[in-house]
This record gives structure tokens, sequence and C-alpha cells, in this order.
């Protein structure tokens, strides 16, 4: 029996990819693994932190995302 070698991404190509793919996925170790969509309790969570911390920055030069982005 021949043992099927493993392949992994670079950092590299993993972005590459996830730029062009339809789902998120999460790279470790050149590895891929798919994410799940977010509950709506992680929303609220994600959406109080960006309101408390963009206050907390307002007279500094400091942005909050809620979210990824791509510059």
């Amino acid at each position: 029996m021949i043992a099927k070698q493993k392949t992994t991404l670079s950092p590299k190509n993993y972005l590459k990819q996830e730029r062009q793919a339809e789902f998120k996925s999460e790279f470790h170790n050149g590895d891929l693994y798919a994410m799940a969509g977010a509950s709506r309790n992680h929303n609220h969570i994600t959406s109080n932190l960006v309101v408390s911390l963009g206050r907390q920055l307002e007279k500094r030069p400091c942005s909050v995302y809620s979210s990824d982005i791509y510059f």
C-alpha cells in the first residue's frame, strides 16, 4: 500500500486562495479548516466590542473594523 503524501499550503498560496473563495477558512500550520458561519450571539458581542473600542479611539489615529478587510 502506498501512503498518500499530505499537501500543505504556503501562507502566500492560502491568502491567494482565500481571497477567491466563496466560503471563509482558517489556516493553521499549512492546513486549511472550513469556518462555520457566526451565530447571533457572536455578532452581538462583536458589535458591542466595535462600538466600545470605537468610542475609546475616537480622538486617536486608529480604526476599528467589525470584520476582515482588504486594503
